[in-house]
């Protein structure tokens, strides 16, 4: 049987001790565990960047494992603390949008978690990633039940993701990430463009204008600006051998369309 699976998304960089003492506590409860690093990298308190982080990783996992999710400007405060199962996998984290992509799944369970049996002895109020999430996640990790973390909870935060907007000839969006590479990804979805041919798509961002989706990033000169649906099946814009968002000062919100 393989080892328990859980990955660790978080906005609390590496400078500091805050990623080791979650895995502390997690390795602490189930030493077998296997702790995955997804990212924490992510800018603090970005909610839509950690959404569409753990909405990238989700079907790269096996079934059952548990993504911990932490970007949480609103510890110790009344929101609550959930733990989700859906799609086969589990999330836990806070109620505040983060758990979106799995909230969406169909047939998704919901429990709000409580400061009791499966926390530990003293929660600090400014660290429930600590404290009340990775216990939880470990109680998962065990193979508990999600029902013992507490009750069912039927109206969870859900984040509006921004989506493609259909406009007359084309579609409509907007740059939601830039990686390190600077490419850009966009709203627009593979699935939005389906049925027209991508070499005559005209695309439209900070002022430049080509037509033309390609396969990849070595299909266009270097230096050139290139659209194409990327790895993770989302309008993407590139620059090949440099920085798409540096060359057209793009970043996230940025508009971007494409006719037909």
């Amino acid at each position: 049987m393989a080892p328990p699976l859980v990955t660790l998304l978080t906005d609390f960089g590496l400078a500091d001790t805050y990623v080791a003492q979650v895995k502390g506590v997690i390795l602490s409860l189930v030493p077998a565990a296997t702790v995955v690093d997804a990212t924490h990298a992510l800018d603090p308190g970005d909610l839509l960047g950690g959404c569409l982080a753990l909405e990238s990783i989700l079907s790269h996992f096996p079934p059952a494992t548990v993504h911990l999710a932490v970007v949480d400007p609103g510890v110790g405060t009344a929101r609550q603390g959930l733990a989700v199962a859906a799609g086969g996998w589990f999330g836990v984290g806070p109620d505040n949008g983060l758990l979106t992509p799995l909230l969406a799944l169909p047939g998704a369970r919901v429990h709000a978690l409580l400061a009791g049996r499966f926390a530990r002895a003293q929660v600090a109020p400014t660290f429930h990633g600590r404290d009340l999430f990775a216990p939880a996640a470990a109680h998962l990790l065990a193979g508990g039940s999600i029902a013992e973390l507490g009750p069912s909870l039927a109206t969870p935060v859900g984040l509006l993701l921004p989506a493609p907007r259909p406009v007359a000839g084309g579609v409509d969006g907007e740059v939601v990430h830039v990686d390190r590479f600077g490419n850009c990804t966009t709203s627009i979805r593979a699935a939005d463009l389906a049925g027209h041919p991508p070499a005559a798509l005209a695309i439209t961002i900070a002022g430049q204008a080509w037509r033309g989706l390609a396969r990849t990033y070595g299909e266009v000169a270097n230096g050139a600006l290139v659209a194409l649906i990327g790895s993770g099946g989302r309008l993407e814009i590139a620059l090949r051998n440099g920085s798409a968002a540096a060359k057209i000062h793009a970043q996230r919100t940025t508009p971007v369309a494409v006719r037909w």
